[in-house]
């Protein structure tokens, strides 16, 4: 659930747009305008803020983003949230991080998950279950957790959180992966530097690699795929899992951010051009 470097403004100067109606994953226009601001965002602070916006535009009322360190037990430079203050400074103040089950599913899991999931997903003792009761009571009711795995490099989360007598979008959970891969990845390239982060030498793709890659990020599953490029689906996997070794990315939608990031797909390649 993680504690936060504070947000606090009253929007971005850059909103994003589609709070209203259904998410395609087929069509990224109420993503893209996020991701021009969160790419440009000078400092963590500004990528808080723009992520604030989203955070309301795809109608969940809480965010959290942080970084883990080593055994996932600690949190790392890049943290920020627009959690009540309360909740921030009791957890600051207690250590409660190592209670969090929401930190530990993350560490586990490689999918995202709502938090009603997580007893199915880890033995929750009684420290777990009463911080989040403690939670609850705080106004953070439900989530959704995206983890985030950079083998060898930066890992963290980024939460979407519901308040009291609210239930989650689910036609927002979509977006909300790409909202939180877009987000991590531009605070970990700003805050560790390419350098750091491992991109002073871009990965490269073969034109196999991103004929599956643009049709995965279409949405498209690894049959489709195959059907449409004369492959078969096992080859689809295998060309996909070999693009995701090189960006050492461990789902479909951190190799699509990561491929976007880079330049090897643009938005144009996964919307389609304009009729």
């Amino acid at each position: 659930m993680g504690s936060s470097a504070r947000v606090h403004a009253v929007g971005a100067a850059s909103r994003v747009g589609g709070a209203s109606g259904g998410w395609n994953v087929n069509r990224l226009q109420d993503v893209q305008s996020f991701v021009r601001a969160v790419r440009t965002a000078p400092t963590l602070t500004d990528i808080g803020l723009v992520l604030k916006d989203a955070t309301r535009a795809f109608r969940f009322d809480h965010f959290a983003l942080a970084q883990r360190l080593g055994n996932g037990s600690r949190l790392g430079p890049v943290r920020l949230s627009n959690y009540p203050d309360r909740w921030v400074e009791r957890l600051t103040a207690q250590g409660r991080v190592t209670d969090d089950p929401v930190l530990m599913a993350s560490e586990r899991m490689v999918t995202p998950f709502a938090w009603s999931a997580l007893p199915g997903l880890i033995a929750m003792n009684r420290r777990h279950l009463a911080y989040m009761d403690e939670a609850r009571a705080a106004g953070l009711v439900d989530g959704y957790t995206v983890p985030i795995h950079v083998p060898g490099q930066a890992s963290g989360l980024v939460s979407f959180v519901m308040a009291k007598g609210k239930v989650l979008p689910s036609d927002s959970l979509p977006a909300a992966q790409y909202l939180a891969c877009f987000a991590f990845e531009a605070a970990r390239r700003l805050k560790l530097g390419p350098a750091e982060t491992g991109d002073a030498d871009k990965p490269s793709l073969t034109q196999r690699q991103l004929d599956c890659l643009v049709l995965a990020a279409r949405g498209k599953s690894n049959w489709v795929a195959g059907q449409l490029l004369g492959l078969s689906e096992g080859t689809v996997h295998k060309y996909l899992e070999a693009a995701k070794q090189r960006y050492g990315v461990s789902t479909r939608t951190e190799l699509v951010v990561r491929a976007l990031y880079d330049g090897h797909l643009s938005f144009t390649d996964i919307i389609g051009r304009p009729a």
